[in-house]
């Protein structure tokens, strides 16, 4: 059964959170868990804004509350503003493809608004003698490097139930046309292990966890090597209709009638260094929106912030650094309004 437990226990840097974690959804099997980080300072009886946040790790591996890659920004966002982040595992590649990653985004929104979510809540907060409610109108999304790609898919998805996006070094880099780094592979393990990889793949094998760092070699390869964009859109075209193969295109999304953004509109982090995720796939995404979109709902209010500094830069930032929160703040007031 699930239970809150102290963020201590898992990290330090959650010392002042509480943490409930539970499964969103069951794929063969398999349990495929969100965290929900509660402020110990949240007041009781009261309705709190969501954060809902995707991690990162090439969607190879990493974990929703992996502490090493979770910026300390969020954390400061929620104990400021008294808000839930609700940080989700999804499956990983090679496994699944990306079609099944997004097919994880959209049932951890429905789970978000489910009864069974609330239901849970309800629950412990009978046991633990807390009192707070999700308040599912004000929703931020977040997500760092494969996350951010994800932050920015829902915020893309659900522009009218979300009230803003934010999407650190997303890996819209991804895209067709794709806009990669140059290759790396002088002390790389060979690509053939890889290959080697998938072909022991169980059917109905599933991973979607990776705290104990068990999968960095493959991730690495693929990285070198660079596979994962391959992987992410491996059997795209061979879709039917009703899997809505388009959504793994997030500049071609731009492009269809009815595409609008949340009226807080996006914000994109992305360190000028990165050698990771070329900070120009991030310039590309927001030129491409703010043309696109224009004189629709948020396309005036889409923001990158370019700071020196590579892949990860943000994850020791403080949320009252000036730069961060002036690029945060018209996101975040229309969050909380």
């Amino acid at each position: 059964m699930a239970s809150i437990r102290p963020g201590a226990t898992f990290a330090p840097k959650f010392t002042k959170f509480n943490i409930l974690q539970a499964p969103y959804k069951v794929v063969d099997g398999h349990e495929i868990r969100a965290d929900l980080i509660i402020p110990k300072s949240l007041p009781a009886g009261r309705k709190a804004p969501v954060i809902a946040r995707f991690h990162g790790g090439g969607m190879v591996r990493g974990d929703s509350i992996y502490a090493d890659w979770f910026p300390q920004w969020l954390l400061d966002m929620a104990e400021t503003y008294g808000a839930v982040i609700i940080s989700a595992n999804y499956r990983f590649l090679p496994e699944v493809t990306g079609i099944d990653i997004l097919d994880d985004v959209d049932d951890f929104w429905d789970w978000i608004h489910s009864e069974s979510l609330a239901s849970l809540l309800k629950q412990q907060q009978q046991e633990e003698a807390t009192t707070f409610e999700l308040d599912l109108d004000r929703i931020i999304t977040a997500g760092d490097s494969a996350g951010g790609l994800l932050s920015v898919y829902l915020t893309l998805s659900q522009p009218d139930k979300i009230r803003a996006g934010t999407a650190a070094y997303p890996s819209l880099s991804w895209d067709n046309p794709p806009l990669l780094p140059a290759k790396k592979t002088e002390n790389a393990a060979p690509e053939s292990l890889i290959d080697e990889y998938i072909a022991k793949i169980n059917p109905g094998q599933v991973e979607s966890s990776d705290l104990a760092l068990q999968r960095v070699r493959l991730s690495m390869t693929i990285t070198a090597h660079q596979r994962g964009c391959g992987l992410f859109f491996r059997g795209a075209s061979e879709l039917p209709p009703e899997r809505h193969p388009e959504r793994l295109y997030q500049l071609a999304r731009l492009n269809t009638p009815h595409a609008k953004l949340p009226c807080g509109g996006l914000v994109i982090l992305h360190g000028t260094e990165d050698e990771a995720v070329l900070p120009e796939a991030s310039g590309r995404f927001v030129h491409k929106a703010r043309e696109t979109l224009q004189g629709r709902q948020g396309a005036d209010k889409v923001i990158l912030a370019l700071r020196p500094g590579g892949h990860g830069f943000d994850v020791s930032t403080p949320l009252h650094e000036e730069w961060l929160a002036e690029a945060l703040r018209t996101a975040v007031d229309t969050w909380l309004e």
